[in-house]
Parts: structure tokens; C-alpha cells; sequence
């Protein structure tokens, strides 16, 4: 290549990249797609789908979502009639995907499995559903990603969410393709996608394992953050609770307003809890993930 086309090609490339951080769309064709359908920030949310609807997340979330001023579909693979949705067929999203601003994705599977198992209900549900959000024009969509995907820290490492990951298996690793597959839409189709990166949701400290609490108030609060955005984003937040000597940097949530309402137990204490639970494996005790950390891989 001849030094005047090197030169071009910088000229041209410079320009791309100054465009997006100045926040210009790109053209189509020059690094990111055009949208599918014009994406409305200006207005608030009028009408959230809630996926996962029987999950235990939702449960806990969705007597919050109520008191929230739009309307909520709520759908699941275990729900029957209009409810019911298997997120892994791309007609069912398109359809439940209709007249929605925003989409709040709860459902998948929650515990370590084999890859296999994973694939369908964590991969390929998200993709779907990302492709008819995109298409239906939805402008906000909020990922319910796990802290597994940091699960092989030390428990005392200060990590935050510029980190690189360390998923602790094949389900946090699912939920590592899960947030690039969130980036891909948000970059390439202009949509404000936020993921949060769960600790353990509850009710209850005690509830959990040690050190990873977060109560359904807190997350309501970031999951909100998400749903009043107010430009194509894409956000990493880290979804724990405060606690009294934790090695944990305050979440990238606080620049956007968040302030812990439900601190969790001291870290000393989650250390001693961490101790009891698992005297004989110290890979659970020890790192972030903690059984998710020592699971057997199948």
C-alpha cells in the first residue's frame, strides 16, 4: 500500500471515530448498522415486557415494576395463554415484542449446567429476542448478566466493571456472550442496552451466600436507571450491595445517581460466614463466585 492511501485510510478512520465519540451516527456501512426502525429517548417508558415472569427474580421485582407508571406484559415458557413464551422461537419474540418501549429480560437459566443445556434458554433466547427488540424498534432493554462473570476474583480484589472477566463456568460464561451479544445491538442498531451484573438477589441477607447480597429495592433502582435513558448507550453496572469493609468500588450505577438504600452485612462478617460454610473447599471460599466457583463442569 502506497504512503498516500495509508494516509487516506488514517484520514477516513479518524474521522469514524471522532464521529462516534461525538455521538454522530455512523452512516450505514461505515462501522454500524442503521437501525431497523427509529428509536424513540424522548419519551418516557409506556409499555415494559418483562420476560422470566415466574422466576424468582421476577417475583421478587415485579410488585415493584407494578407501582412503576407504564404498563407491564409479563411473559414466561411456564406461563400458559397469551403469557406463554418460548423466547428460542423468533416468531414468539416478534410477537411479544409489539407496542413495547422497553424490555426488562429476567428469564433464563440461573444455575450452573452443562453447555448444552445453556445454549437454548441463555444464547439463543437473547439473540432472538434482541433481533425482534431491534427490529420493533425498542430503545431500552435492560440484561439481567451475573457478578459470575467476575467469579474467579479473589474475594478481596477491588474489582470493578472496566476489569477484564473471569467467569467461574459454562453458565457465567453464558452470561459473558450474553452481554456481547447486548453490545452488538446497542453499538450496531442505537439502542440504550444496560446489563447488570447480579450478585444474589433476596430478600434477605441471609438468604444468600456470603458476600454477594443484593436486595430487590437497590436493584429496582439501577433497573430504573436503564429505563430512563435518555440516549443509545451501552452500561455495565455491578449489582451488589454496599457493605462495611468491602474491597468492592461503589457500582458504575452512582454515576448515574445511585446510592445503596440496603447495605449488606459487614465483609468481615461475609468472610467468617464464607469460613463456616465452606471449611474444606477453598475455592468457594476464597473467590468471588463461591460455589459457582468450585461447581463441577459438565
Amino acid at each position: 500500500m502506497r504512503a498516500s492511501s495509508i494516509t487516506s485510510w488514517v484520514a477516513r478512520y479518524r474521522s469514524r471515530l471522532l464521529r462516534r465519540s461525538s455521538g454522530a451516527p455512523l452512516a450505514p456501512g461505515a462501522g454500524a448498522a442503521a437501525p431497523t426502525k427509529l428509536r424513540d429517548f424522548a419519551q418516557p417508558v409506556r409499555q415494559l415486557l418483562v420476560t422470566g415472569a415466574s422466576g424468582a427474580a421476577a417475583q421478587l421485582l415485579l410488585p415493584l415494576l407494578r407501582r412503576e407508571p407504564f404498563a407491564l406484559r409479563e411473559v414466561d415458557r411456564a406461563a400458559h395463554g397469551a403469557q406463554h413464551a418460548d423466547l428460542t422461537d423468533a416468531a414468539t419474540c416478534n410477537r411479544v415484542v409489539q407496542g413495547v418501549d422497553a424490555i426488562v429480560h429476567l428469564a433464563g437459566h440461573s444455575k450452573e449446567a452443562s453447555v448444552q443445556d445453556l445454549i437454548g434458554s441463555n444464547s439463543l433466547a437473547l439473540a432472538q429476542l434482541l433481533r425482534s427488540a431491534a427490529a420493533a424498534g425498542v430503545s431500552r432493554f435492560i440484561f439481567a448478566s451475573s457478578m459470575h462473570v467476575m467469579g474467579l476474583y479473589e474475594r478481596d480484589a477491588a474489582i470493578d466493571e472496566t476489569m477484564p472477566p473471569r467467569p467461574d463456568g459454562h453458565y457465567a460464561a453464558s452470561k459473558l456472550h450474553g452481554e456481547a451479544l447486548c453490545r452488538v445491538y446497542a453499538e450496531r442498531h442505537g439502542m440504550a442496552v444496560t446489563c447488570l451484573r447480579i450478585g444474589a438477589l433476596a430478600a434477605r441477607v441471609e438468604d444468600v451466600e456470603p458476600g454477594s447480597w443484593i436486595g430487590p429495592g437497590d436493584l429496582m433502582t439501577m433497573i430504573r436507571i436503564g429505563l430512563a435513558a435518555d440516549r443509545p448507550w451501552f452500561e455495565i453496572f455491578h449489582a451488589v450491595a454496599d457493605a462495611e469493609g468491602s474491597p468492592l468500588p461503589p457500582s458504575r450505577a452512582t454515576a448515574f445517581g445511585y446510592r445503596c438504600q440496603h447495605p449488606g452485612e459487614p465483609y468481615a462478617a461475609s468472610l467468617a460466614r464464607a469460613a463456616h460454610w465452606w471449611p474444606r473447599d477453598e475455592l468457594a471460599r476464597t473467590r468471588r463466585g463461591a460455589s459457582f466457583a468450585s461447581a463441577l463442569l459438565t
